[in-house]
């Protein structure tokens, strides 16, 4: 199946649009959010900086945050509706003191180099133009010992059910990809529906 392009054009500026694309990921990106929190116990840490490039809505975040209260969280984003959502749900769960949601380009980070010991990328490869520059703004804001997770869907036979699935790169492409990419050495999956590129330095 050849690769198609991403119909919504990458960023949600529409705010309807914006609030079904919430409705339809919020339990994909809860349940990551979890799945990563369990893996960071598991290696080591449990206070630092964490910043989610590309964060949506805020789900994965906020869930991170649920289980990290000493630590501090950023998450950058281009749809201003999606960043508002992000920022009255941290309000409402009393974390818009440790947890801010900027508007911010992932291929020019307003961050200085190596200001954060975690570094979460959820579905956003398939999203932007150019993925190797943002790769290399990943690497170069995260600490030399941080943790990454990077995870996008991977193109494959679902993509006949599955719209948004067309746009993705399939596995042969993300691990391309990543080979050829400025990130530090790190361990890449693929399963049915995501490829997973991880790197946990404590483990």
């Amino acid at each position: 199946m050849d690769r198609e392009p991403v119909t919504h054009g990458g960023v949600f500026n529409d705010e309807a649009l914006a609030r079904d694309y919430a409705r339809k990921h919020r339990k994909m990106a809860t349940g990551f959010g979890k799945a990563y929190g369990k893996k960071l116990k598991m290696n080591g840490f449990f206070q630092g900086r964490v910043l989610d490039v590309g964060c949506g809505f805020g789900a994965t975040n906020l869930t991170l945050a649920d289980q990290f209260p000493d630590s501090k969280f950023v998450g950058i984003d281009l749809s201003e509706p999606l960043l508002e959502m992000a920022r009255e749900a941290a309000r409402e769960r009393g974390a818009a003191g440790r947890v801010r949601f900027e508007k911010a380009d992932v291929m020019e980070m307003p961050f200085e180099d190596d200001s954060f010991d975690v570094l979460v990328n959820l579905n956003m490869v398939h999203l932007v133009e150019d993925p190797p520059r943002m790769l290399g703004e990943m690497e170069r804001v995260l600490r030399r010992d941080g943790f990454l997770f990077l995870a996008d869907l991977k193109r494959s036979f679902l993509g006949l059910f599955e719209k948004e699935i067309r746009s993705a790169l399939t596995s042969a492409e993300a691990e391309d990809l990543i080979r050829t990419s400025p990130l530090r050495a790190g361990a890449f999956s693929s399963g049915l529906v995501w490829w997973r590129y991880e790197r946990l330095p404590k483990g």
